[in-house]
């Protein structure tokens, strides 16, 4: 538990030094870039209008919803999420086996090396999030008025990231082959967390599992929030919730003891 404090500490404290190394991972990644920065923003908008254009149209998953400005804005609600986790989550995890060296130069903590990935990524959602909010409001759907809960949805989203990160970040310098198996984790998660298609849709054991899974609980909350009530989430809300914390807990105690434990020996395994 001290180990846990510790390291929620030092992400407080070196707040202000993530911020500005945001902005230097940034401009140094999309310098050569004629468009630069702007392709943070580009790259999941296309990558979403493919998705519409397969599944909203040749799937017809769009018949579900009044309109199909209605499944893109859904469907753009859960991609930004599942992307600013998929991003946050493999660029936190192999934050520290990269930036190793870099940290041994400047003097500051190896655990804000996955907040600073963590931060990196909310470009993604924002820009996927302010679409998703234009389509709505000139589709006429409009926000949602229980709106302000999109603040808690998206702290557990960054609580969830940060604590999963940390504790893969270990994992991966002493199993490096545990990389392939996270990249298949995380692309699992896109098609049975809800983000092209309805869970509530799956009414049997398989469903009910289903959503209570991390990414369903965040996916199907901002929806909820923002979009409008959905009730099959409502009703499993307090169960999901308690997975939920119980799970960030679990890996945050269990990722701040194993990098603190390993930390000082994370060259020699280099």
């Amino acid at each position: 538990m001290i180990n846990a404090f510790k390291i929620v500490w030092e992400q407080i404290i070196y707040f202000p030094l993530i911020i500005r190394m945001v902005k230097y991972g940034d401009q140094s990644t999309y310098q050569n870039f004629f468009l630069g920065q702007a392709w943070k923003i580009f790259n999941p908008i296309l990558q979403v209008s493919v998705y519409f254009v397969v599944f909203g149209f040749g799937l017809g998953q769009s018949q579900a919803h009044t309109n199909p400005a209605e499944y893109l804005a859904w469907m753009l609600l859960g991609m930004a999420i599942w992307r600013f986790m998929n991003e946050a989550i493999m660029g936190g995890s192999q934050s520290i086996k990269r930036q190793i060296a870099l940290v041994s130069k400047m003097k500051f903590p190896l655990s804000t090396l996955p907040a600073i990935s963590i931060a990196s990524a909310i470009w993604t959602f924002l820009a996927l999030f302010g679409l998703a909010t234009l389509i709505m409001l000139f589709g006429g759907t409009g926000i949602s008025p229980q709106w302000p809960w999109t603040i808690y949805y998206l702290v557990a989203t960054i609580s969830f990231s940060y604590s999963f990160s940390l504790l893969n970040s270990t994992i991966i310098i002493l199993i490096p082959d545990y990389i392939s198996i996270l990249r298949l984790i995380m692309m699992m998660t896109m098609w049975i967390g809800g983000v092209i298609f309805k869970i509530s849709s799956f009414n049997n054991i398989i469903g009910d599992i289903l959503r209570l899974l991390p990414f369903n609980y965040v996916i199907d909350g901002i929806r909820d929030a923002w979009y409008r009530p959905d009730l099959h989430f409502e009703t499993t809300f307090y169960p999901a919730t308690i997975v939920f914390w119980s799970l960030v807990l679990l890996m945050l105690l269990l990722g701040s003891f194993l990098h603190n434990k390993f930390k000082k020996n994370f060259i020699e395994y280099l």
